[in-house]
Formats: structure tokens, sequence, C-alpha cells
């Protein structure tokens, strides 16, 4: 029985941890590199007709031998709300032209201000992500000393589970930090 509250608990927590770190890994993948980042392009959600659709849904994206980056729209008159998108979110592309169902990108250098706002952005991501990753830390004790049917034993067990349960998802997304700022760096 002690066992079976420990293994729901951790499953639920497990799956809440692994929902953040996606979330968190998400928003530093986001952030614009020295690199043409074709699978953050693809992500893109674009307002049309009041539903929201990825860019992958409406348009094929390639990186051209010019070292720009290619959005064929599927409906050449989603072309415009695409390249909108595209802009609008900030990842340092800038519209070198535009011909019927294509647009074509370039990646604008980053400048060593810019690129110290964006490492200092991808830190306050991680740290935002940490926090979540200690509040659910802390429902998880919570739980732990709220049941009543577990020994102190046990519960000190669950807790240096939970302990290392944290710590690996913190390093995981640290990890995730440090990547976003070599690519920014390089």
């Amino acid at each position: 029985m002690e066992s079976n509250i420990w293994e729901e608990i951790q499953r639920k927590k497990t799956e809440q941890l692994e929902k953040e770190l996606k979330i968190f890994a998400g928003k530093l993948n986001k952030i614009r590199s020295n690199h043409i980042a074709i699978e953050v392009i693809r992500g893109l959600v674009v307002n049309y007709h009041g539903e929201k659709k990825p860019i992958k849904s409406m348009a094929t994206l390639i990186i051209s031998s010019k070292h720009e980056l290619v959005v064929r729209a599927f409906d050449p008159a989603t072309l415009p709300l695409i390249t909108a998108t595209v802009l609008n979110n900030q990842l340092g592309y800038k519209l070198e032209r535009s011909v019927k169902e294509e647009a074509y990108f370039t990646l604008l250098p980053i400048t060593s201000e810019i690129r110290e706002r964006l490492i200092r952005e991808v830190k306050n991501i991680t740290e935002e992500g940490k926090k979540n990753f200690r509040l659910i830390h802390q429902d998880i004790k919570n739980s732990l000393k709220k049941n009543s049917n577990l020994s102190q034993d046990r519960k000190r067990s669950y807790e240096i589970q939970t302990d290392k349960l944290i710590k690996n998802y913190q390093d995981k997304l640290i990890a995730a930090e440090e990547k976003k700022i070599q690519e920014l760096k390089s």
C-alpha cells in the first residue's frame, strides 16, 4: 500500500516535470541563434481565419544554397500571414524578397549587445523553469508529509528519491541552457 501511494505521486509528478521541461526547453529553442533553425520556424503558429495553424501545415521550408530560409506556401494567399508570423516572432529573420508563393529570409547577424541580451533571456527562462521544478518538489514533499499511512523511514526514503528526481530534471534544463548559450556564442 505504501509503495502504491508513492508510485502514484511519482508517476503524476514525473508527468508534470516532463511537461514543464518540454515547455522550458521549447522556450529555449525558440531563442534565435546564429543559424537558421527550420524546426523553430516550422513550429510557429499562424492565426488563419481565427484558427491557429503551425507553419509546417501551411508551407514547406528549405535552406537555399545562398543560406536563405525559403518558405514556400501551399496556398499563395497565406504567404503574407506566414511572413508576418516569422517576422513578428523576432527570431532575427529579415525578409529579403517575396515572389508568388515563396518568401526568402536571411538571418541578421547577432551583435554582441544582442548576444548578451539573448544570453540573459536564456538564463531567465532557465531560472523560471528551475523555480517551477522547486514548486513541484515542494508539492511532493507536502503530499508525503500529509500522508499518515507512510512511516517516517519511508517518507525520508521517498524524499531522497524526490530530491534525485528533481535534480535530474534541473540537470536536463541546465544542459539545454548550456547548449543554447554555446549556439549563441558560436
